[in-house]
């Protein structure tokens, strides 16, 4: 579900419109995400098919690759990899990274590392599913946590080494105090050598180089953490039994508190957008918005965002617990710009649109607008100056990559999905998206209840 920010209203609702968990923000809110310039018109090549797992570049079996079905100007299929099997109700299936020569997906009880053409590298298996995940590594290291023994939800960790396909440690995550609690809804977030972990009744910041916890610096008295962001740098927010909150910058070498930021009274922390620069949303115990803050590097105030009478919609997902503060995707960040999604509405019999507005960091007030009538932006990543983002499908037309400049101005196409898989990429709407050295790729946050058919991951390029 996308969390919408009704900036008028001054409220927070739930919206159904296919939103997602998203990942990828992202921690970063994606404003991290490596790109590289883009080759321009397609290669003229078709599917390649590969050998290990039956997997072709779009083909299953004896299934018709999309590539086959290829238009002029349209993006050619990379791989289309199925889903597996699932419970009737669905499964949660996080984690998803992009590597040099191969991407990462976290699959219930396994890690696989799938080639450019969607042929399988190597794989980890683990003695339960995944169950939370950070969207960024380190040093092509990830902690990832997966269900524990007995009922415990989400009671192990493990370090995966991304690039070689070897599982570096193993442990108990640190102890769940409060009685019962199981490590419910764990969030988890890592940047340096950190990774902080929170979950409902508890948190801990853990080593990634041996998962033992750290003690990390100290919160005010009758306080508690809410949550964690990672990427670039490593925040934690927290409230209080006096009804005030704040948010801290850990040290991702020692664990100490950099700077700590007190959010006005009333408030909270409910979203990190991004943590290099720093970008939080306000929400008070009713879910009531404070508004959208930017601080400097030395967490102080930098500017209020000025949302005027619009209401905006990032992809927030679904946090029963409050505890994954970077869990936002469909908004990014340069180190001036910030750049959000409005609600989608109507355009003139055109179709529901939305806009991207950017948003000065410095002064907080609107840079520009962009739209494509018809059609819904979410902004993916920076490159530059210019912002990437993704032209979801409609019912008739595939979804595109496009950039928009930094004055803004109607998006440029950058890479034209084909029509051919219009529709197992809109069955992709809760998924992580990245766009890196000209390769798109879709991949799925949450699998489908049994006997859907549905793809898991989709790689694009020109």
């Amino acid at each position: 579900m996308g969390a919408l920010l009704a900036a008028g209203a001054g409220v927070w609702a739930a919206a159904g419109d296919g939103g997602e968990p998203p990942t990828a923000a992202p921690a970063d809110a994606r404003a991290g995400t490596h790109t590289d310039p883009l080759p321009t018109g397609p290669t003229g090549r078709t599917g390649t098919t590969t050998g290990g797992t039956g997997t072709t570049s779009g083909r299953r079996g004896g299934e018709r690759a999309p590539g086959d079905a290829r238009r002029p100007g349209e993006a050619e299929v990379l791989f289309r990899e199925p889903a597996p099997g699932a419970p009737e109700n669905g499964a949660d299936i996080p984690g998803f990274w992009a590597r040099d020569g191969h991407v990462v997906k976290a699959v219930r009880d396994k890690v696989i590392a799938y080639g450019d053409h969607g042929e399988r590298k190597w794989t980890v298996t683990l003695r339960g599913a995944v169950c939370a995940a950070p969207e960024s590594p380190t040093g092509g290291k990830v902690v990832i946590a997966y269900g524990g023994p007995g009922k415990d939800e989400c009671g192990r960790l493990a370090l995966i080494d991304l690039d070689h396909g070897a599982k570096l440690w193993d442990r108990h995550a640190p102890a769940a105090r409060a009685p019962g609690a199981d490590h419910l809804g764990m969030g988890l977030a890592q940047s340096g050598d950190l990774a902080g972990l929170s979950w409902y009744g508890g948190s801990a910041v853990i080593a990634v180089g041996d998962g033992r916890r750290v003690p990390a610096g100290a919160l005010p008295r009758g306080c508690r953490v809410d949550g964690f962001a990672g990427g670039r740098s490593l925040l934690r927010a927290y409230s209080c039994d006096d009804d005030t909150a704040g948010l801290q910058r850990l040290d991702t070498a020692t664990g100490q508190v950099s700077w700590t930021y007190p959010v006005r009274g009333g408030y909270k922390v409910s979203n990190i957008y991004s943590t290099d620069p720093v970008v939080v949303s306000l929400a008070d115990d009713h879910h009531r918005s404070g508004g959208i803050v930017a601080l400097s590097d030395r967490g102080k105030r930098r500017s209020t965002l000025d949302l005027g009478e619009r209401s905006y919609q990032p992809e927030c997902g679904q946090d029963l617990f409050g505890t994954r503060m970077g869990g936002c995707r469909g908004a990014a960040a340069s180190p001036d710009t910030f750049y959000l999604p409005t609600e989608l509405s109507p355009d003139g019999g055109r179709g529901p649109t939305n806009e991207i507005h950017a948003f000065d960091l410095r002064t907080g007030q609107r840079k520009w607008a962009s739209k494509v009538p018809g059609r819904m932006l979410l902004p993916l990543s920076v490159r530059g100056e210019d912002l990437i983002a993704y032209e979801q499908p409609t019912e008739k037309a595939a979804g595109s990559v496009v950039g928009v400049g930094a004055d803004g101005g109607r998006p440029k196409t950058l890479l034209r999905l084909p029509k051919a898989t219009r529709a197992a990429e809109a069955g992709l709407a809760s998924a992580s998206r990245i766009y890196r050295k000209g390769v798109f790729y879709i991949a799925s946050d949450r699998l489908a209840g049994s006997g859907a058919d549905q793809a898991m991951i989709m790689a694009f390029r020109p």
